[in-house]
């Protein structure tokens, strides 16, 4: 359990009400040296690889062929899931992106996804959402996003749909490694999307212009 890490990370507000990241990244790091070397470990390469800001050097073919392997490692069934979760999410959602630009999976069969839905999709290309609406009840609403060039509205969904899961998870162990975890993975979610946003963006800007212009007036 992880009563004095959970205790000392400020609340994080829903994502779309928040106004700022109520910690910053190099603060989190230095709480999240209160965890196990373990969890340490495990939380980090996750990170790097199905976490929100995931590092944007690897392409989706080196993403793809390194998840089996994370998967395969000996990980907390919180952390596990969330990846399975995640992978699932990504397979689809590129599946769908595939569909979209009319591009034939029997061409590279393997690039696009992983997993277990994998092999269905392709048996089911042919149906709207792959005849999976009723398994991910939130594939139509995707699909009708990514369509209509939704960028905006498509990323809401998706970051909704895990800060979902990850709050959920997190609930079920309260000062537990799924909720430090679940933190974690929000949090960068929740800069991404501070990131992303034209208004707050501007309203950042236009602060640290302020911050400069009076430090050089001063």
């Amino acid at each position: 359990m992880y009563y004095d890490l959970i205790c000392s990370l400020p609340h994080l507000p829903d994502f779309e009400k928040a106004k700022w990241l109520p910690i910053s990244p190099l603060r989190l790091r230095q709480r999240l040296n209160r965890l196990s070397p373990s969890h340490a470990e495990q939380l980090d390469h996750a990170r790097s690889l199905i976490g929100w800001r995931e590092q944007r050097l690897l392409g989706d073919q080196d993403r793809i062929a390194t998840l089996p392997g994370l998967i395969d490692e000996k990980l907390d069934t919180p952390l596990h899931d969330y990846i399975e979760f995640r992978m699932t999410q990504k397979s689809l959602l590129a599946a769908l992106r595939w569909k979209h630009d009319g591009q034939d999976l029997s061409d590279e069969p393997h690039r696009w996804g992983i997993g277990p839905r994998a092999h269905y999709i392709r048996k089911h290309w042919e149906l709207p959402c792959f005849g999976l609406e009723h398994v991910f009840p939130w594939l139509p609403m995707v699909s009708e996003r990514l369509w209509s060039g939704d960028a905006i509205g498509l990323e809401r969904m998706l970051v909704r749909l895990n800060w979902q899961w990850l709050t959920r998870c997190a609930e079920q162990s309260m000062f537990g490694f799924q909720a430090v975890m679940a933190y974690v993975f929000k949090c960068d979610m929740l800069q991404a999307w501070l990131a992303c946003d034209p208004s707050r963006a501007k309203a950042r800007f236009t602060e640290l212009i302020d911050k400069v212009t009076h430090v050089a007036n001063a």
